[in-house]
């Protein structure tokens, strides 16, 4: 989503940030910088102080020091916070949020209005309206300005839920309540006790349905409801929570909303499809499944002819749940571009494991010759990212004896990163814990929630780990051991 919000000045500016902040040192000279970040020489002093600005607003002038000397330029932050929060924070300050967060709350009047609540001029407010415009085309909805703030996005309602939803965690993450503004207390004490009937969800899974959630249950006291033609997709109960028994524990989200017993219903069996696509479940905690389609069969037989490989009955077990995931998913909502973490989470393989992608990109090919594949590949631009994210975790996520807290934005980059941790050479046996009340050491790529109490020993991270990351992470291990 960043490409639609940044111009491409700020695109090089939050590059020249990364390359210096991944430096031993924080220091590029400017040949670096004119051949990684395609900077000019004219130009550097242009983005130095575009950085400037972006430091002064996000962490204040007093948490980073940035200079120039005649052919170097250096930057340290005095904080440990990832690039991604960094930037997550500037574009949270942006227009294009700002537009869509009056539009959400349907408190868009004019743009008049708003362009001054921006201090912008009337005349760049068009141009971002553009880039909102664009945005919304992706999901297959459109922007009707001329029309009052509950119609301004026309289209399917699942997908305009869809689109507040990759919106919210992609920018906001923990910071949801930013965007929406109030707690639902409701909601908390729901999503509380599931958490405490299943421990092993990862917060990652639990971060994405409080705030699907969320905007299900604003849209529906708004009067934005399901259609009645709507299709679910056949997709097989939740493993550990059947429809019946979900539906009595969500009941009470609907006591002070006025809807029919067939709206109740629908809008009941929509959140538990959500429930049983959004929850990253562990290999280990999977019952015995018959959902070996066609498709799935198919990928499992690919994986092991083309990467010689056996796979066991539990790998097997959870390539059937999660590929019965991923298609549903697909069959439920539809988007035309890829998101940032699937593509980060691709770039890290190329730089690190260039055999492993060769090996699916071998895959892929072997896929699209069969009909049903090819198809859903033309259908859903996104379906072989999610079947790689499959792959990935057969090859790299194993269940590790778990006082570490690890929040990533995937679950399965957090698997991944669980097994980099386990094989650095840390000088401590890794004991991985799911909340932060157990956690001697927090490693986050996301900002923690207000209500937390912040613990004494952080690490902020960007994903995957870069060279500085492990230095921060060596570092803070350091201190807790002189702490014991």
């Amino acid at each position: 989503m960043e490409r639609f919000i940044l111009t491409e000045k700020e695109q090089q500016v939050f590059k020249l940030c990364s390359a210096l902040l991944n430096k031993e040192h924080g220091i590029m000279n400017f040949e670096e910088i004119v051949d990684d970040i395609g900077l000019s020489r004219t130009t550097i002093n242009y983005a130095i102080l575009k950085l400037r600005d972006i430091l002064n607003l996000v962490v204040g002038e007093e948490g980073y020091s940035l200079y120039k000397t005649t052919d170097k330029v250096y930057l340290e932050l005095n904080q440990s916070i990832s690039f991604q929060i960094l930037k997550n924070a500037y574009i949270a300050d942006s227009f294009f949020l700002h537009f869509f967060q009056e539009v959400y709350h349907e408190r868009f009047s004019n743009l008049m209005k708003e362009t001054e609540a921006k201090f912008m001029s009337y005349e760049t407010g068009k141009k971002e309206l553009v880039k909102c415009r664009e945005y919304l085309q992706h999901f297959s909805l459109q922007l009707c300005t001329k029309k009052k703030a509950s119609k301004m996005i026309s289209g399917e309602e699942k997908q305009i839920r869809f689109m507040f939803f990759c919106m919210v965690l992609s920018q906001f993450q923990c910071k949801y309540i930013d965007f929406f503004e109030t707690e639902n207390s409701q909601l908390n004490l729901f999503l509380d006790s599931v958490l405490e009937e299943f421990p092993y969800i990862f917060q990652s899974s639990n971060l994405k349905i409080k705030i699907f959630y969320r905007i299900v249950l604003d849209r529906i006291k708004k009067g934005h409801l399901l259609p009645d033609d709507i299709v679910f997709p056949n997709h097989f109960e939740c493993p550990v929570l059947p429809l019946t028994i979900f539906t009595q524990k969500v009941e009470l989200l609907f006591l002070d909303i006025d809807l029919t017993a067939q709206q109740k219903n629908r809008e009941i069996y929509f959140l538990y499809f959500l429930f049983c696509t959004l929850i990253y479940q562990p290999a280990n905690t999977l019952g015995p499944t018959n959902c070996q389609t066609k498709e799935c069969q198919l990928f499992i037989d690919t994986i092991e002819k083309v990467g010689g490989m056996t796979l066991t009955a539990i790998e097997k077990r959870f390539i059937c749940y999660a590929h019965k995931q991923c298609i549903v998913w697909h069959q439920m909502f539809h988007v035309s571009f890829c998101f940032r973490h699937l593509m980060t989470e691709q770039e890290r393989f190329i730089e690190k494991k260039s055999e492993y992608i060769f090996l699916w990109h071998r895959m892929v090919d072997r896929l699209q010759e069969t009909p049903v594949y090819r198809e859903l590949f033309l259908q859903h631009p996104n379906m072989p990212f999610f079947l790689q994210r499959i792959l990935n975790s057969v090859f790299f996520s194993r269940e590790i004896p778990c006082k570490v807290f690890l929040l990533c934005y995937s679950a399965i980059t957090q698997s991944m990163a669980m097994e980099n941790l386990k094989n650095r050479q840390l000088m401590i046996q890794i004991d991985f814990v799911n909340t932060l009340k157990e956690a001697d050491i927090v490693i986050s790529e996301l900002e923690l929630p207000h209500r937390e109490p912040p613990p004494a020993f952080i690490c902020f991270v960007n994903s995957p780990f870069d060279y500085r990351d492990w230095m921060n992470i060596e570092n803070m291990i350091i201190k807790w051991r002189i702490s014991r």
